[in-house]
């Protein structure tokens, strides 16, 4: 991607910020659904957290942009060196998120290192991936790949909580 193009870096960021999206639903709803159920004073309940869900996708989004935007400054090329670099950015940016909440919350360790810390690396990773799978692909396929993608995951996640294999609550 050239450096100056922004309609591309708008196209990288979109389809990482899908991704991210995509993969927190698969996490969060699904292989870690039960830590929501958990009682506790640092967890908002279902309603209050559902309504402010949309911030959280703003931060993958202002998340989605300096990945991309790091990912063109290190030289990624391709899915491997994205997934590479999302892992250890992942790693990192986790361990400091998990340290800063333990450090002013009531985050049971649990918590903080599934959902931040586990949650995060993989999060990164995807993003990482995306944004060097765009460098190979371009960055239309990679957009239309990481919409398929979240098709997929709303449909796993669908079957599993309509299963029972998951948790599922009602909002309302």
């Amino acid at each position: 991607m050239a450096k100056g193009s922004v309609g591309k870096f708008a196209l990288r960021m979109a389809a990482c910020w899908i991704v991210m999206m995509a993969l927190d639903l698969l996490l969060n709803a699904g292989a870690f659904a039960k830590l929501w159920f958990a009682p506790g004073p640092f967890l908002l309940g279902p309603e209050d957290l559902f309504g402010r869900l949309p911030l959280g996708y703003m931060a993958f989004l202002l998340q989605a942009a300096a990945y991309v935007w790091l990912a063109n400054h290190m030289g990624v090329k391709n899915a491997r060196q994205g997934a590479l670099f999302g892992l250890k950015l992942g790693v990192i940016l986790g361990i400091a998120a998990a340290l800063g909440l333990r450090s002013g919350t009531t985050a049971s360790w649990t918590i903080l290192l599934v959902g931040w810390l586990i949650g995060g690396i993989v999060l990164t990773t995807g993003a990482g991936f995306m944004a060097g799978f765009s460098c190979v692909h371009g960055e239309k396929r990679a957009l239309i790949s990481a919409l398929v993608f979240l098709i997929g995951a709303v449909f796993v996640i669908s079957i599993l909580q309509s299963t029972g294999l998951v948790p599922a609550r009602r909002i309302g």
